[in-house]
């Protein structure tokens, strides 16, 4: 075995290579290795000294040393706005207990729907097929900022028909920034059967922008 373990030669012999310094190539490095390794295996702290160099600071939270301060993860869950309020297209009403909302997240850039909408307040039957405005383009809607990645987004979305000889539902939203529009247009299709009493859910419906 120590014939293929010699530490002490960098093959092959002097004098065509010289001896290893243990010293300096070998205790030194391992060294080294281990002041950069040790926090990471027994969570002691350390001081940064070099810049990009990752550490765990005193609150025992993954850091990277920028060559001035410290940088700690961001916290996306933070980032998250609070749920806004959206208008609603004309003639459109929200299901009662499901406001029609949004809301985005600024590190993902992506935003999301809640809520659920109606085809007007007294729940009217859906036109199978058709697209409907389902927020207005006035304050309050999400910015033409927010728009969708490449332009346009479709998802399917959750459905019901409560009223009816078939009960079968079905739907898919569209998000869009029209020209000469000042906000992001949402629009749902409805494909389900028909009959009155039918809504579009909006839970599940996000993108990127």
């Amino acid at each position: 075995m120590p014939n293929y373990f010699n530490f002490t030669k960098i093959a092959p012999d002097p004098p065509n290579d010289p001896l290893v310094n243990v010293a300096t190539q070998l205790n030194a490095n391992w060294d080294e290795l281990d002041a950069k390794l040790g926090p990471y295996v027994n969570g002691t702290t350390v001081t940064p000294t070099e810049a990009g160099q990752e550490y765990f600071d005193a609150s025992n939270r993954y850091a990277v040393w920028d060559g001035a301060v410290k940088r700690v993860p961001d916290d996306i869950d933070a980032a998250w706005s609070a749920w806004n309020n959206m208008p609603i297209f004309s003639l459109r009403a929200p299901r009662s207990g499901f406001a029609f909302k949004w809301r985005n997240n600024s590190l993902l850039r992506m935003v999301e729907l809640t809520g659920g909408i109606q085809v007007d307040a007294s729940a009217s039957a859906w036109t199978q097929g058709t697209n409907f405005t389902l927020n207005a383009d006035t304050s309050g809607a999400i910015p033409a900022s927010m728009a969708p990645i490449g332009g346009l987004m479709v998802t399917q979305c959750a459905t019901a028909l409560t009223a009816g000889t078939i009960l079968v539902a079905s739907g898919r939203v569209t998000v869009d920034k029209p020209a000469g529009n000042t906000f992001v247009r949402v629009r749902g299709q409805y494909l389900g059967g028909p009959g009155g009493g039918n809504f579009m859910q909006l839970e599940g419906v996000w993108w990127w922008y």
